[in-house]
């Protein structure tokens, strides 16, 4: 009989990153989805949000943020809600990942992705075009900088640096009305992520990343940053609406003219 982990109870008082960490041992060698939402506890809203606007940040094919934008959403819309905790599809929950292979990606030392150190090391970066255009060749520190080193942070020492920029401030940001309203702003951010828009995901994204870490670590500062970075998406995406509809009412008045 596969014996089975039991989750350790919830700890409020521990950062993201060492709740990270404890998952990583257990009896049963396979990690559930199920134990780590529930190891995160009230926090795990936070934790969900902002694994998966990482994973949105990634180069994805045309329509690929919309997978990310959907669970989103849903978690945001429990979030507002007032849901005392995550509740995500059963068949989702009971997703796994070997926990050897977990304790490696923790483990593992940051580099950059391999077509961008592929891209960087081998390749130049056209600059122009027709008889002005040139080709500019990287400098050594940049090829250096993504290159894989055994001696580069591991992904959970960059966490643990993020996070001591974090701590609990300004409780009136965190508190169950504020988490109404940040519940629908991160409702808005994803809708805004899936949008086919120039640069339009990787905003919103970022603002979500924040909103994350604000949740999980209790920080009214990054929630407020959070609201000034939805301000800078809205006017972004305004700015873009605006252009588009300018352009086609252009082409518009171009072809009614030539007829």
């Amino acid at each position: 009989m596969t014996p089975v982990s039991t989750p350790l109870p919830p700890d409020e008082n521990r950062t993201f990153s060492d709740v990270l960490e404890s998952l990583g041992h257990g009896a049963d060698p396979k990690l559930t989805l199920r134990e780590m939402v529930e190891a995160f506890g009230e926090r795990g809203f936070g934790a969900v949000i902002l694994m998966l606007s990482l994973m949105a940040l990634l180069p994805w094919p045309p329509g690929g943020k919309a997978v990310f934008s959907v669970p989103i959403i849903l978690i945001a819309a429990e979030m507002a809600l007032q849901r005392d905790k995550v509740w995500l599809p059963r068949w989702l929950m009971k997703a796994t990942i070997g926990r050897e292979t977990y304790r490696r990606l923790l483990a593992s030392h940051f580099a950059a992705p391999r077509w961008l150190r592929r891209w960087i090391l081998l390749g130049e970066l056209p600059i122009g075009f027709g008889r002005w255009s040139a080709r500019y060749g990287f400098s050594d520190w940049v090829r250096h900088a993504v290159r894989k080193r055994p001696d580069s942070p591991t992904a959970l020492a960059l966490l643990r640096r993020a996070e001591r920029l974090t701590r609990p401030r300004l409780p009136i940001m965190t508190g169950e009305a504020a988490d109404v309203v940040i519940g629908v702003i991160c409702i808005l951010l994803a809708m805004m992520m899936a949008l086919p828009v120039p640069f339009g995901d990787a905003l919103p994204g970022l603002t979500l990343v924040v909103f994350g870490l604000g949740i999980i670590q209790r920080d009214g500062v990054f929630i407020l940053a959070g609201l000034v970075g939805t301000a800078i998406c809205g006017v972004y995406v305004a700015l873009v609406w605006t252009t588009v509809v300018a352009i086609i009412h252009g082409v518009g008045h171009w072809f009614g003219a030539l007829f």
